[in-house]
């Protein structure tokens, strides 16, 4: 008997020994990669930093196709640049899904040997302690077995230990997978949205090329027309195409004003921020929540079934809350549609806040407004974005200060990846053109 129980305790212990994870194959792909990307970074330096040089010399048709030379080459690099933290991101999500899928066998290794050693324990626990003597021989022999015991008794906290580490590791490399998933999304809509501006580049370009030197006046007309009278600049339309607001400029210079005065914000970077949030938007406020268990929801025009149109676990429970203090029906109130092939939906309102980042800023809201703030009312949805920029360091009013919020604003705390400067170019140069007009209504 004691030969046979010594050599399950061999066994035992191969059977318990920790796994060993196969080493990230894809890691020095990862850092070749990075080293790609902070090459092509510093071209992009040296490009913003010729176009900031050229702007500021006296406008000419020779001045204007370098800036913009210079803007397309920009936005090429930029794009070759997401592709790299994509690729980077693919390889990081597949990192995770492999060590899921190790702690999740660890998981269940460990439940055997649990279950064995349980079942081991039970039946020598069973055993009356005169009938272990006499069939182990001799006292001595009758403490080895007791050592024994107390060994399978160790070997089993060990194993319950294990259990526990594997399921905590399990958690946090679910919620690493997470995050790189929504900055995969966040990646994919960056890249989206670099492909229309360098689009848009290209065309402005081709324009002025068609424009000879001998052909003054022309140039002088398309540079000066902005510079249209002030009535018409106040009833130009400032156009949230994805959510369907539309107003004259002026009246939203007045809401964004307010706003300001409540947060130090500056109201054409304000106006810049939720222009180019609902530009980039996907199907924004097209879709309603219909299974609050899974999030899923449909189209409202079209009636078809999104999966996600809004993550269970973080969203649908604020959205209800929300819904519910607002007197909504929260199954006809419109939200954001999911991108048809990453991400969640779920986001409110002209300011596009998901409901979980709303309930973060409610109740400083209700204190600054005086009211239970509504995310789909124009007036409290552009002083809730103004609060979350101010937060960010926008009251500054520095171009610095305000580059930053709008970074802060999309990426979060990666708001200093080199990757997304893209989007707070893009918001500075969409405030400037904003404040210009501002500027010819005396604003």
């Amino acid at each position: 008997m004691r030969i046979k129980f010594l050599a399950f305790i061999i066994v035992l212990g191969v059977l318990i020994s920790p796994f060993s994870f196969a080493q990230d194959q894809d890691l020095d792909r990862r850092e070749e990669l990075k080293s790609e990307m902070q090459k092509i970074q510093e071209e992009i330096v040296q490009h913003k930093e010729s176009i900031t040089e050229k702007q500021k010399e006296e406008k000419t048709i020779a001045g204007e196709i370098a800036i913009l030379g210079s803007k397309v080459k920009k936005t090429e690099l930029e794009l070759s640049q997401t592709a790299l933290a994509l690729r980077a991101t693919e390889l990081s999500i597949e990192a995770n899904n492999i060590k899921i899928i190790e702690f999740s066998g660890k998981i269940d290794h460990e439940k055997q040997v649990v279950a064995e050693l349980v079942r081991v324990m039970y039946e020598e626990d069973s055993r009356e302690i005169i009938e272990l003597i006499i069939e182990s021989g001799d006292i001595s022999d009758f403490f080895e077995h007791q050592r024994l015991l107390e060994s399978i008794q160790a070997s089993l906290h060990h194993s319950l230990q294990n259990l526990k580490q594997a399921r905590a590791s399990i958690e946090e490399e679910q919620k690493s997978l997470e995050e790189e998933r929504e900055t995969q999304g966040k990646l994919k809509t960056l890249q989206e949205a670099q492909r229309a501006s360098l689009k848009n580049r290209k065309s402005e370009r081709d324009n002025l090329l068609q424009i000879t030197r001998g052909e003054k006046e022309e140039f002088e007309r398309l540079v000066a027309q902005k510079e249209r009278d002030i009535e018409q600049i106040r009833n130009q339309i400032f156009l949230l195409e994805g959510v369907g607001i539309s107003m004259p400029l002026h009246k939203a210079y007045e809401i964004a004003k307010a706003a300001s005065v409540l947060t130090g914000v500056r109201p054409a970077f304000l106006l810049a921020v939720l222009k180019q949030e609902s530009s980039w938007g996907q199907n924004v406020g097209q879709c309603y929540l219909v299974d609050p268990n899974t999030g899923a929801g449909k189209g409202k025009n079209t009636g078809n079934f999104y999966d996600r149109v809004m993550k269970p676990s973080r969203d649908v429970e604020p959205f209800l809350q929300i819904t519910k203090e607002l007197s909504r029906d929260p199954y006809g109130t419109l939200v954001s549609c999911p991108h048809p092939d990453y991400g969640y939906g779920g986001a409110m309102g002209p300011a596009q806040f998901i409901p979980s980042t709303w309930m973060a800023y409610k109740d400083g809201l209700e204190v600054l407004l005086g009211h239970i703030p509504d995310p789909w009312d124009v007036n409290d949805a552009f002083t809730a974005s103004s609060v979350k920029l101010a937060n960010g360091g926008a009251a500054a009013q520095t171009e610095d200060a305000e580059w930053k919020a709008a970074m802060i604003y999309y990426a979060g705390s990666r708001w200093n990846n080199p990757v997304y400067s893209f989007y707070g170019d893009s918001v500075m140069e969409l405030a400037a053109a904003i404040q210009a007009e501002i500027n010819i209504m005396g604003g």
